[in-house]
């Protein structure tokens, strides 16, 4: 019986841990990210974190690419290039502001869907809903690593140019970049939304 009763606080220890480490995560600027990034074997395991994802008919409507190190300067062109034919009265500075997002978090994913759009069985914001699902994961593995991360898109995904210099075929969307470092200063937690805003039981009428 002993022995049981240690499994068990174990078990009941483990469970408080998940939930204060889903319940304390949260984004955090890539201007508050430094080094050391996660290893590449690190993000492995948050990709295949990502990959238990909810996904009705297996369809795995997402990939990741890992822009590594010595991509980043290209990368940083590509942004910058995109920013000025999208806004093109950007001043120098808004253009090297621009440049310097592909260059500041430690590591950077970029976040592929590739919907099924003609399965009959999976409409599209199912196949979205798992997209989310899958982000959602590799953010809590990242926190759960002891990193900060944030997931970023605006404009620029939507980019011509630098959707097909990603690689990305004619079928997919660029729905945005995962940033993740080391929190560079302490993070104070968010003060949240009360849940019973986001919560209702509902009644027949």
């Amino acid at each position: 019986m002993p022995q049981k009763a240690a499994v068990e606080d174990d078990a009941s220890s483990m469970r408080r841990q998940f939930l204060e480490l889903i319940l304390s995560r949260q984004s955090v600027s890539p201007k508050r990210l430094g080094p050391p990034g996660p290893t590449y074997d690190e993000v492995a395991m948050m990709v295949s974190a990502a990959v238990t994802a909810p996904d009705h008919g297996a369809l795995r409507p997402w990939r990741f690419i890992l822009i590594e190190h010595d991509s980043r300067n290209a990368l940083a062109d590509l942004f910058q290039q995109a920013k000025a034919r999208l806004s093109p009265r950007a001043t120098p500075e808004e253009l090297e502001r621009e440049r310097q997002r592909a260059l500041r978090a430690p590591t950077l994913l970029a976040v592929v869907a590739r919907l099924q759009r003609h399965e009959p069985r999976v409409e599209e914001r199912d196949q979205y809903a798992s997209i989310g699902a899958a982000i959602q994961n590799i953010l809590l593995v990242a926190h759960a690593l002891g990193y900060g991360a944030i997931m970023l898109s605006g404009r620029k995904t939507r980019d011509p140019q630098l959707v097909s210099a990603l690689g990305l075929s004619g079928q997919e969307e660029l729905m945005g970049f995962i940033c993740i470092g080391t929190p560079t200063t302490s993070i104070s937690r968010k003060c949240r939304p009360n849940v019973s805003d986001h919560l209702t039981v509902w009644r027949p009428t």
